[in-house]
């Protein structure tokens, strides 16, 4: 799922050319992914997919992972394998549908007072 803000691009180059520690928004956008790893329900038996969930760490962007080497099914379970007629359950999307309004004010909140502190606003 993608959520395009307008204006984000702009204001990330505005931070970088400021000087401002971009670590803030590594922390930012990391905390808007843990709000939807917080929210993701995935099918359970052993849950080694429920342990793979986490959020990523990026300036730019509010990513979530699921899987790795104890998960590796982690994308059918989500969004299903058509060829051995495995549905998905779409646990991710619906999680990320879900906390699109926190994560959208969590987004301007967190921007705000970034600016603030760089004296950008």
């Amino acid at each position: 799922m993608t959520v395009k803000v307008e204006g984000l691009n702009k204001t990330i180059r505005a931070l970088r050319q400021s000087g401002a520690d971009m670590q803030d928004m590594k922390d930012l956008m990391h905390e808007i992914g843990t709000l939807i790893v917080n929210a993701a329900q995935p099918p359970v038996k052993s849950g080694a997919l429920a342990g793979s969930i986490r959020a990523g760490r990026g300036a730019t962007k509010a990513v979530v992972r699921a899987g790795g080497v104890k998960a590796k099914y982690a994308g059918v379970q989500n969004y299903g394998w058509p060829a051995r007629n495995i549905p998905g359950t779409r646990f991710l999307n619906e999680a990320a549908e879900a906390q699109k309004g926190n994560a959208i004010s969590t987004l301007d909140q967190g921007i705000g007072e970034i600016l603030r502190r760089n004296d950008l606003q």
